[in-house]
């Protein structure tokens, strides 16, 4: 006799300490109204900078990096017509005509670790790591973390960085006259275990 089935599943990672990671500004980078007629009449509409403070607490010394993720894939305009979606921009979202709006580009600088100024390193992986100088473009899908002197991700209670985030919205010509359109940048920075 023939039976169906389907799988069960128990996953999860016990970790030696648990890491908590916080945005100033409850990680809202609020641009307002934005009138149309504020934008150049060939180009893109360059917001200001904003800049977020990014604290990651742990109860113990622990390997991690900040991982982040785009909530909203394939909306940013890339740098190239030819490419089919830009890997250091971040998305904001379609207009009602599935028009990409804009993109966002994150960045750091200033970090510290316990307290002290340390440089960073970033990996898509974590297994092979490379220097990520301060206010380089942090890409979506791309972990960063403290470095030690031998370049090498190493164990820390306290992270600390600021994030810019860097908003370019589309021409003029690419967004509709007659209704509102809402700028729905979404980002997720989680911290990793190494």
């Amino acid at each position: 006799m023939a039976a169906s089935s389907v799988d069960l599943s128990v996953v999860g990672v016990i970790t030696p300490s648990a890491c908590t990671p916080t945005l100033s500004g409850d990680g809202v980078v609020d641009h307002g109204k934005i009138s149309i007629q504020d934008f150049p009449e060939f180009g893109y509409k360059v917001l200001p900078k904003a800049t977020l403070q990014l604290e990651v607490a742990c109860d113990a010394p622990v390997l991690m990096a900040v991982k982040s993720t785009d909530n909203r894939p394939g909306t940013a305009i890339p740098t190239y017509p030819t490419q089919p979606q830009d890997l250091s921009r971040f998305g904001l979202g379609l207009t009602s005509a599935g028009k990409k709006i804009g993109w966002y580009e994150l960045s750091t600088s200033n970090a510290t670790a316990d307290d002290n100024p340390v440089g960073l390193i970033e990996s898509p992986t974590g297994n092979t790591w490379v220097n990520a100088p301060d206010r380089s473009t942090w890409q979506p899908g791309w972990m960063r973390t403290a470095h030690d002197s031998s370049s090498a991700p190493f164990p820390m209670t306290r992270f600390s960085a600021q994030v810019g985030v860097a908003t370019t919205l589309t021409g003029k010509r690419d967004l509709p006259i007659a209704e509102e359109v809402y700028i729905d940048g979404s980002a997720t920075l989680d911290v990793v275990y190494l």
